[in-house]
């Protein structure tokens, strides 16, 4: 038997959500299928350091592709018009024009159906027409929460919901550096954190607003990591027009053990976002045991349980009043930290490698 997965989406130097989904559960599945299993990596390029040790009966096949975009469906494609393997698992929720019957995909989200403003024209078009593909060809689909499920079922009919399976995410914590330096960040003073695209459906305008109605009552700084995104235009006005825009620090992309202090170090952890699919950065602040408010939406809660605070996200003064309760009550701090981890500690990329591997190879 031969197994083929997409790793381009793991092959990234700077990984962010779906990537390093596909990342962790590749490496997870090392551990986990069989010797006898032969498992080829299909990328774009040679496999980056963290990525290049393999089993034994595990190759790569580098199918180079010189344009940034469409490399699933033209190049991919045209290798599996004439070297197909028995079975194909696509992590990143990708499907290629040409695939094995027997193929398994990982869906993470149905963001751009429920919030087509937050996407631009040419990727609702291309989102819509690759889950509507991937819908109808799938043998099987994975999708990390129940409401996933449910989000499926609703735009493409309940009879899909017959080949979904629920196969909740792990994580891996990362430890900080042990002499970690806020201040080569720019930050001076106890901080809010939130890590997320600086866009419209992570609601980072809302955010913004409840902080500078916070920041009347007490004096700390919000962290926002994260790249630009949709909707960022008004979001950067927003902040240029605060009157605390001094105390609200931009830092892009962080890698992971810098993130981790970052985390760490956090009074709490603030992730209002208004539509999930499954919700990395919630699942990180709970294993590092950082007091978490996240906004009242189903996936979030399949994550955080009982273990953190959820606020509606769409309202300014409950955000901002929700914030400056938990930043002021050390003992919610405490109790919320520790039932972080006890939280975080449910979830294994070991766990969900057995359980995708009993997909694929059912």
């Amino acid at each position: 038997m031969v197994i083929g997965i997409e790793a381009a989406h793991a092959n990234q130097a700077e990984r962010t959500g779906v990537e390093e989904y596909c990342f962790q559960i590749i490496e997870a599945l090392k551990k986990v299928i069989p010797s006898d299993v032969k498992v080829i990596l299909y990328v774009s390029m040679p496999l980056r350091e963290d990525m290049a040790v393999l089993p034994a009966n595990w190759s790569v096949k580098i199918l180079h592709w010189p344009f940034s975009k469409l490399w699933s469906q033209l190049r991919l494609s045209l290798h599996f018009l004439f070297h197909k393997p028995d079975i194909f698992f696509s992590p990143g929720q990708i499907l290629p024009v040409f695939c094995p019957r027997k193929t398994i995909t990982m869906v993470h989200d149905s963001a751009f159906m429920a919030y087509p403003r937050a996407y631009g024209f040419l990727s609702r078009l291309y989102l819509r027409a690759m889950n509507s593909r991937i819908v109808k060809k799938s043998s099987t689909i994975i999708t990390s929460t129940e409401f996933n499920k449910k989000e499926l079922m609703k735009y493409y009919g309940s009879k899909v919901g017959k080949k979904v399976i629920v196969v909740p995410l792990g994580f891996n914590t990362v430890q900080p550096p042990p002499k970690f330096d806020q201040k080569k960040f720019g930050i001076s003073k106890p901080y809010v954190l939130s890590v997320g695209r600086l866009e419209t459906k992570k609601n980072t305008n809302f955010l913004i607003q409840a902080f500078c109605v916070m920041k009347q009552s007490i004096d700390i700084q919000l962290v926002l990591v994260g790249r630009p995104g949709v909707g960022y235009g008004p979001i950067a006005k927003q902040i240029k027009q605060c009157p605390y825009v001094e105390d609200i620090i931009r830092l892009g992309y962080i890698d992971r053990p810098d993130l981790s202090g970052l985390f760490k170090n956090a009074i709490a952890f603030v992730f209002p976002s208004i539509y999930e699919g499954f919700g990395f950065p919630l699942l990180e602040a709970l294993s590092l045991g950082t007091p978490a408010i996240a906004a009242d939406i189903e996936a979030l809660h399949e994550v955080g349980g009982s273990s953190c605070v959820y606020v509606d996200p769409f309202d300014i003064k409950s955000l901002s009043d929700t914030i400056l309760e938990l930043v002021k009550n050390s003992g919610n701090q405490i109790k919320f930290s520790h039932e972080g981890r006890e939280r975080a500690a449910q979830f294994s990329w070991e766990k969900a490698a057995n359980k995708t591997w009993d997909v694929i190879a059912s």
